[in-house]
């Protein structure tokens, strides 16, 4: 059986005001990057404000597996805040909209430049309601440049900014990551930048624009291999599991027909490594005596390890690997994660509970905080759902909210 964390149990004995308590978040963003990284601005304590139009966001239909339009994808990547689904396109939700950035510190918006005047939500326009407004634009490629207007999405990011031309077999196909990795680069960014220009409002009293976009993400991923390149001006090419530039650095495979990795960092490991399969040999062969030899003689070493290693089953070399200090682990699958003891250990996976559809686990908060704890506050919220309380804490009379209502400029749910 698998045991989570759970929101109540993560937070019980702790009173202590979470690190971002206070600040108020205005989300218009849609589908991955925004979404995860405003979530993670909850976790810390944000009263994060999902604005979304009164049929949803297109995400929340991407899947049924919640019911329609409560989609599994959406819940994994919008928790910790609440829903207020707002029609901006009549005149008086876009009123709406400026009534709550007056008592915004911070805005993020993700469409494409021309969706953003159009709507009529640019920083000019929102600074000028709130002068200390940290405005938090997301886009695919830039906000200006060749492909500034076109639609871009996560794959995409990949594509361009090289991750997929560095992933997959040699001479295979290119492979993206398994996961929307450009997205969420970006939503780790944002938390980031976002904490940073709160800090500096603190200095200087007042906001600014922040803009991030999936492909300078990626490119802030090739740290390692870009001035590798301009020295060399080798292509680097695809390795599979491996890495173009240490060796041995990869899975292999044991007689049980099961991959694990093996992970030599330096010569120390390489030597440790040589010990444990009884091939100190290997060490002194001058093809694989430093990191540069094993690169250069990548292929005769892999194909010497991989007979060594098809000996034994894999759990047998991991025990061996372990005991000499070699760096090495098993492969987990999906399923896998869940159960592994560090991950158990770690609390890295939450359960939030949600009052319709019962418990589902997300990734719990990566940052540890061990003053003031954070983590996950609350599911996903139904579209709508927090409507009247969101307008009636911004202000808005009780009776101004059952106008907006009744106009349909917004909507209360829950909604499905």
């Amino acid at each position: 059986m698998t045991h989570f964390l759970t929101a109540d149990a993560a937070t019980s004995g702790s009173q202590a005001v979470l690190p971002l308590a206070g600040v108020r978040v205005i989300d218009l963003s849609q589908i991955g990057a925004g979404p995860y990284g405003a979530s993670m601005l909850g976790d810390l304590g944000a009263d994060v404000v999902k604005v979304e139009p009164p049929g949803g966001e297109s995400f929340r239909y991407v899947d049924n597996l919640f019911g329609p339009g409560d989609s599994a994808y959406f819940y994994g990547v919008n928790r910790s805040k609440r829903s207020l689904a707002l029609d901006l396109q009549t005149p008086e939700g876009h009123a709406v909209l400026e009534r709550l950035v007056t008592t915004a510190d911070v805005l993020i918006v993700g469409f494409r430049p021309d969706a953003v005047d159009k709507l009529g939500i640019g920083y000019e326009a929102l600074a000028q309601l709130n002068e200390q407004l940290i405005y938090c634009s997301i886009t695919a490629f830039g906000e200006d440049g060749p492909r500034a207007h076109q639609p871009g999405m996560d794959i995409l990011g990949q594509a361009l900014g090289g991750l997929m031309g560095l992933t997959g077999e040699p001479e295979g196909s290119p492979v993206k990551a398994g996961v929307p990795i450009a997205d969420f680069v970006v939503s780790f960014l944002l938390g980031f930048g976002v904490c940073a220009a709160l800090r500096g409002r603190e200095q200087n009293g007042r906001g600014q624009k922040l803009s991030f976009n999936l492909l300078d993400g990626q490119i802030a991923t090739l740290a390692n291999f870009l001035t590798h390149y301009e020295r060399t001006r080798t292509p680097i090419r695809p390795q599979g599991g491996g890495h173009p530039q240490l060796a041995p650095y990869q899975p292999f495979l044991g007689s049980d027909e099961t991959f694990f990795i093996v992970a030599c960092l330096n010569d120390r490991f390489w030597r440790r490594l040589t010990e444990a399969i009884n091939r100190p040999d290997l060490a002194a062969d001058p093809r694989f005596e430093s990191n540069p030899d094993r690169v250069a003689h990548r292929e005769q070493l892999t194909d010497l390890l991989s007979e060594v290693f098809a000996e034994a089953p894999s759990g047998h070399w991991l025990a061996r690997l372990e005991e000499s200090g070699v760096p090495c682990s098993p492969i987990n699958r999906l399923e896998d994660v869940f159960k592994d003891p560090q991950v158990t250990h770690n609390g890295s996976i939450i359960q939030l509970r949600h009052p319709v559809h019962g418990g589902y686990p997300v990734p719990n908060l990566p940052i540890r905080f061990h003053g003031t704890p954070a983590q996950p506050r609350g599911y996903a919220p139904r579209l709508g759902e927090h409507s009247r309380e969101v307008l009636e804490s911004s202000g808005f009379s009780p009776e101004e909210v059952d106008r907006l209502l009744a106009q349909g400029v917004v909507l209360e749910g829950p909604v499905s």
